[in-house]
């Protein structure tokens, strides 16, 4: 008969029945051995290796007899031979088609004796198979549990990063902190992230990130899109059992896959496509309740189909919180726009206060999302002085009194005009104090040292820089050197020394862009009427 190569028998069935024949052994204070039956039916001793058995030999009738009715019966079969001598057949539990009965020849006078014995043995045989059984059950059970909890924590790590703000990061940038972790989960062998090249053609993608090592060619990833884009429209598309289907001819490499769209309602962005089921020292075992521990199902679809409304959510969120601050920054340019029209004089002194801020803001340490809000301070930082009479803010002489009392309410107009706008709340502090002096001089309110916010005690250096170093209709502006020397004469008392000691380390970024400065030419309108009555002549 063939014999049984040992190298192809899992660990996990060899170790079990090799246990069993141990138990035997002791139990029965006799030599056991497996027997099976052949092609032909004839019963034969086992001939693996460390068994050491004769595989031409041939079980004696009254063995074999006993073998085949305890392969039938599934109960131990007792034979009594002359000389008190019986033969005892033991089914095996397990069902193991191979290794399903053992035999031994054993010194008894008492049949029935020895066959209660093997009831008995049989009995906790079985009992014992079926508590390992069940320990598979609930080790895998158990594994499912666990498994539940990856993606729940995977879901909660992705919501939390969900952030729409103005330090928001893209698609791209929440797709790579998100996709390692689940794809640890999913347990793929490669997780790859495709992009739409033409919103118009869905299914024309290519490969933009990959986690894990890549078992196919980008090509294949940007094939399997086109093939299968399209049912991916209507669900998740998971494919299993590819090696070797006829199916699987043209996907060398992948055993299985996963294909869920990145789409918004009004828009398809992207893919995600899992590769090969990957989990390492899982191998399938026997079970009642059969797990696919090895393969993709409705678990890991439903987890990269929920990922992936997630990514379309946040891109779709971005794109309407990217529209609205561009609509943000139009209203403030307006605003402006609004102040220099009302004294061309100090047209540009917004704008080149606001990128001295910026990058006095980096040199102090401001996050990047900070120092965009202190550039749009920076740019409304005088839009009180649309509050001002033209008659003192238009006055090319030196100011009364009151004339200088009236100036000085501009940032209390700035306060007003700006307050009720909630997305540029964050302005109010520098619009304010902007002003305000380290000795507590200043105006609107008198605050000194760090009572004054941080942003108005920035915007304060760099306004005076930009105001003494620009021309005015009763000035010229004086030499950048001797606008420093001021600077620095006043830092502790009229400017924070530290920011002072800031600005002198990115001085000449701020004079490149003092020099370099362009102002905005405002709009001329085309006069339509004029030129229509121009048409008719």
């Amino acid at each position: 008969m063939p014999t049984v190569d040992i190298h192809d028998l899992k660990q996990s069935v060899l170790e079990p029945k090799q246990r069993q024949l141990e138990s035997l052994e002791e139990s029965f204070a006799a030599e056991f051995h497996f027997a099976a039956r052949d092609e032909v039916g004839v019963w034969r001793p086992i001939a693996v290796e460390f068994f050491r058995e004769d595989s031409e030999q041939e079980l004696l009738p009254d063995q074999a007899k006993a073998c085949q009715q305890a392969s039938e019966t599934k109960l131990p079969q007792v034979f009594a031979r002359p000389g008190g001598e019986s033969v005892l057949a033991m089914p095996l539990p397990g069902g193991h088609p191979t290794f399903r009965v053992a035999i031994a020849l054993i010194t008894s006078d008492d049949p029935t004796t020895l066959l209660r014995m093997a009831q008995l043995w049989q009995r906790a045989a079985e009992d014992k198979e079926r508590a390992d059984r069940f320990q598979v059950e609930n080790d895998h059970f158990a594994q499912q549990l666990t498994e539940g909890l990856e993606e729940l924590t995977f879901l909660r790590s992705m919501v939390e990063n969900l952030d729409v703000s103005e330090s928001s990061n893209d698609l791209l940038a929440l797709a790579e902190s998100t996709l390692p972790l689940l794809n640890e989960t999913v347990k793929s062998e490669c997780l790859t992230l495709l992009m739409v090249n033409d919103e118009s053609d869905p299914l024309d993608a290519a490969p933009v990130m990959c986690v894990g090592p890549k078992p196919v060619h980008d090509s294949l990833s940007t094939r399997l899109v086109e093939w299968f884009g399209s049912a991916a429209l209507q669900q998740p598309v998971v494919k299993n059992r590819l090696a070797g289907a006829p199916e699987g001819a043209k996907m060398r490499g992948v055993r299985e896959f996963m294909l869920v769209p990145i789409a918004s309602r009004h828009r398809q962005m992207g893919w995600l496509l899992a590769i090969n089921r990957h989990w390492p020292g899982r191998e399938r075992t026997e079970s009642e309740w059969p797990l696919s521990q090895l393969e993709f199902g409705t678990s890991e679809a439903s987890l990269l189909s929920t990922t992936a409304s997630l990514l379309a959510t946040h891109a779709s969120n971005l794109d309407l919180f990217r529209e609205k601050q561009q609509l943000l920054i139009g209203v403030v340019r307006s605003l402006v726009s609004a102040v220099e029209a009302k004294d061309k004089y100090t047209c540009g002194h917004s704008e080149r206060v606001a990128l001295f801020a910026r990058v006095l803001a980096e040199q102090s340490g401001y996050s990047k999302a900070a120092c965009e809000k202190l550039y749009l301070t920076g740019l409304l930082h005088d839009v009180g002085k649309i509050g001002v009479s033209d008659a003192v803010l238009k006055k090319e002489g030196k100011l009364t009194e009151e004339e200088f009392a009236e100036i000085k309410r501009h940032p209390g107009e700035g306060w007003a005009i700006l307050q009720d706008l909630e997305q540029l709340g964050y302005v109010l502090p520098g619009v304010l104090h902007h002003h305000e002096h380290m000795d507590g001089t200043g105006y609107p309110d008198g605050l000194a040292g760090q009572e004054i916010p941080i942003d108005g005690r920035l915007l304060a250096i760099v306004d005076a820089y930009d105001a003494m170093t620009s021309d005015r209709p009763y000035r010229q502006g004086m030499p950048a050197e001797r606008a420093q020397k001021i600077l620095r004469a006043g830092a502790g008392t009229q400017w924070d020394a530290k920011l002072i000691d800031a600005f002198f380390e990115v001085i000449h970024q701020i004079e490149r862009i003092r020099r370099h400065y362009k102002h905005r030419e405002r709009p001329v309108r085309k006069c339509l009427v004029a030129d229509s009555q121009t048409e008719g002549v």
